[in-house]
């Protein structure tokens, strides 16, 4: 038997536990319902379609020669939907053969590269220009000839765009190109006015002349004695 005194601090104590978890279940709901419930972790790359893949290339027409700019210049471009990114900047290798393979992208990476074609309009099948070949599209002397084909949700379209080098035509595609060939590390050529040469120092003789063979002992080497 347990005494009166003994009894009553057990029930206290089993008490105070339920107002301690009754405490504790409080805060947690309030703290739900002041903050939301916490939302899942997302996917980088959920918003960009899995069969995402791009093809990128630029033509500089009759006349046009010897431009900074990587968009001015002859490119080809192509994104795998692995994250595959292959390019080749002025040597362009000939229709139907894959520029060389440049790195692979990041899923981070590859959800970027579709926000940029939203943004820049060229997710849309509707404001495609045309669903043939745009590799049998020809530059206009005097102008850059620059095709975009995207292959994204099972549809295949392409846009091409004409621009002048040297002027600010078709910003949207002009960013589209920079920005790829950025992540394959291609960049403007620097002017040859702003080259920085490299520089020369006269070290004066050289130290290892000394143990060079005469000429005449080099010409009968070979003979012998």
């Amino acid at each position: 038997m347990h005494s009166p005194a003994r009894t009553a601090r057990t029930i206290l104590g089993f008490a105070a536990l339920a107002a301690c978890v009754a405490a504790c279940a409080g805060c947690a709901s309030t703290d739900s319902e002041r903050g939301g419930a916490a939302s899942p972790a997302v996917d980088p790359i959920a918003a960009a379609p899995a069969d995402l893949w791009l093809e990128i290339r630029t033509s500089p027409g009759r006349g046009i020669v010897d431009r900074p700019k990587v968009e001015e210049r002859a490119t080809r471009f192509v994104l795998l939907p692995d994250g595959s990114l292959h390019g080749e900047t002025d040597r362009v290798p000939e229709v139907g053969a894959r520029p060389a393979r440049l790195r692979r992208l990041s899923r981070e990476q590859m959800g970027d590269v579709w926000s940029l074609l939203v943004s820049a309009g060229f997710a849309d099948p509707s404001l495609a220009d045309t669903r043939g070949n745009p590799a049998l599209v020809e530059a206009s002397a005097g102008t850059v000839l620059a095709t975009l084909e995207v292959h994204a949700e099972g549809e295949r379209y392409a846009f091409v765009r004409r621009y002048t080098a040297g002027s600010e035509d078709e910003k949207a595609l002009r960013g589209v190109i920079r920005a790829i060939a950025s992540l394959g590390w291609a960049s403007d050529e620097a002017f040859a006015e702003f080259a920085e040469l490299p520089l020369r120092y006269d070290l004066g003789a050289d130290p290892y002349a000394r143990f060079a063979r005469p000429a005449a002992d080099a010409g009968t080497a070979g003979t012998p004695r």
